[in-house]
């Protein structure tokens, strides 16, 4: 494997803020699980998935395609066209929030109807501040980025998480007679205020300004953005109709309407936040790779470009495949332990092979939006939710809620190819990962029966928690060996990279 020092260097900032943010997102997740009941839970899960939607319509390509002028700018030394962008991208973001806004109190029978509950469209109006908070900071957040400030964005992000955690705890004491589910959202609101005063904040010290914007600049950010936000958009309003359109088909072949709202409650509430713990590490590599992707590819640094590539859909795999060993033996325990829920666990663990495929698709995407090929992820994501949206209305019939498992997995294995298959035609490579995936799931049938050997015979001495990091720690241990045995991990180079780091460390002190 090849190590890139300074995306190495980016992605552990990033990835060192985005687990914090995680880890409070769990724990206030944990929270949820045990303060609301579960056909509460599911309510607040439907609500927060339309809001997503209007969130990412407003998040989601601005600040990709400000990143990718900022970075582009940054190399031509222009950072007056810079100014203009960032001005431009703030009034698109603010008029989109407006429209979004209007639409949610034109059409309340609508969403009352989409809802099939009063108090969900209530929760939907709480949500309209931060909207519009967010409008006003995502341009920035995009400007920062392309500057590869990844300190201050993901500095941002984990302080809007404790804010909005705290808040809603101190709501929850402080009004405890009204309704619980309230504060959770007027919490949101808050913590996007307080994140948005931190952005600007931000802005000022790095010298940024607000130039009046052309034709040219609104023009260039909204033909970029647009099909990253369609792509988006498409994967987010999935999320609502499946929290409608599954307790539907559930209650069709036998489920009532509480016991199908408690499995959605459960299924998305619980099990699929765990998930995507993975996707904070390959997360973070797709925000630090994008802005070097966008330079090579300006450059025609065509070596530099298939490395990082490649580099960055290989340790995706690996990311990956640490993970499963976990899950499959684990999740039962786990989920008892975080949330109280034998259900979530079982969803879980039948569920952990989606890990290479989401992340992936993730990573894949990323790669062919930095690579201006916004379009043609646009394209394969909406394939992809066709395939998901068939499995979810005819598979509950057979296999129940586990059709959103299949229905995702075959969702992203399709986007996974296409991506890869675009990827491979743009750099001019013929490289399909197949045999990194097959040796990375061979690799972890003993690190199965080990990770459940080691959590059985630990149980037997130590409480359910200890045991479970024991079994953790051994799994990543022998992970690692083996990845290493097999020449996936080179933990030669790893020792190097260290010891040249102490080495510059002594030189300067």
């Amino acid at each position: 494997m090849i190590f890139i020092k300074g995306l190495f260097k980016s992605v552990v900032i990033i990835t060192l803020f985005s687990t914090l943010s995680r880890f409070l997102g769990f724990i206030f997740r944990i929270f949820l699980s045990r303060a609301l009941t579960p056909t509460m839970l599911g309510i607040y899960t439907i609500t927060i998935s339309v809001f997503m939607v209007f969130l990412t319509a407003i998040t989601s390509g601005l600040p990709l395609t400000i990143s990718k002028i900022t970075a582009r700018n940054m190399v031509d030394k222009n950072t007056k066209n810079t100014n203009k962008s960032i001005s431009a991208g703030v009034i698109l973001s603010f008029l989109f929030a407006t429209l979004i806004v209007i639409l949610i109190l034109l059409f309340k029978n609508l969403f009352n109807f989409i809802f099939s509950n009063e108090l969900s469209y209530i929760l939907l109006l709480l949500t309209i501040p931060a909207l519009f908070f967010t409008a006003i900071h995502t341009p920035i957040h995009g400007y920062l980025w392309g500057k590869e400030n990844y300190f201050a964005v993901s500095f941002i992000e984990f302080i809007e998480q404790v804010v909005r955690i705290v808040t809603c705890f101190i709501a929850f004491l402080v009004f405890s007679g009204i309704n619980q589910i309230y504060p959770i959202i007027i919490s949101l609101s808050i913590s996007c205020l307080v994140s948005t005063i931190i952005y600007i904040f931000y802005f000022i010290k790095s010298k940024g300004k607000f130039e009046k914007p052309t034709k040219f600049e609104f023009s260039e950010i909204f033909k970029s953005s647009a099909p990253i936000t369609s792509v988006r958009i498409a994967t987010s309003i999935i999320q609502p109709i499946i929290s409608v359109l599954l307790p539907l088909r559930l209650v069709l072949y036998g489920f009532t309407k509480e016991q199908a709202l408690a499995t959605l409650g459960i299924a998305m509430g619980m099990t699929i936040p765990i998930l995507t713990i993975p996707s904070t590490i390959i997360g973070s590599l797709a925000m630090a790779l994008i802005p070097q992707l966008t330079t090579l590819h300006k450059e025609n640094q065509n070596t530099k470009l298939k490395n990082k590539i490649n580099f960055a859909i290989q340790f995706s795999l690996i990311c990956s495949c640490l993970v499963i060993p976990i899950f499959y033996s684990l999740a039962e325990p786990i989920c008892i332990f975080l949330f109280n829920n034998l259900d979530a666990g079982i969803y879980l663990k039948a569920s952990c092979f989606l890990l290479i495929p989401m992340n992936l698709s993730h990573i894949t995407t990323s790669i062919l939006n930095s690579l201006n090929k916004e379009v043609k992820t646009f394209k394969y994501s909406i394939i992809g939710c066709v395939f998901l949206l068939l499995c979810i209305w005819f598979l509950p019939k057979y296999v129940g809620v586990y059709s959103l498992i299949y229905g995702l997995g075959l969702n992203m294995i399709i986007v996974s190819i296409l991506n890869i298959y675009k990827i491979n035609k743009t750099i001019n490579q013929n490289k399909t990962h197949v045999k990194s995936i097959l040796l990375l799931l061979l690799i972890n049938i003993p690190l199965i029966l080990l990770t459940s050997w080691v959590y059985n015979l630990s149980s037997f001495i130590f409480p359910s928690f200890i045991a479970i990091i024991i079994a953790c720690i051994v799994e990543v241990i022998f992970y690692v060996l083996l990845c290493n045995i097999c020449n996936i991990i080179q933990l030669s180079y790893i020792k190097n990279y260290v010891i040249n780091l102490k080495n510059k460390k002594t030189l300067k002190s």
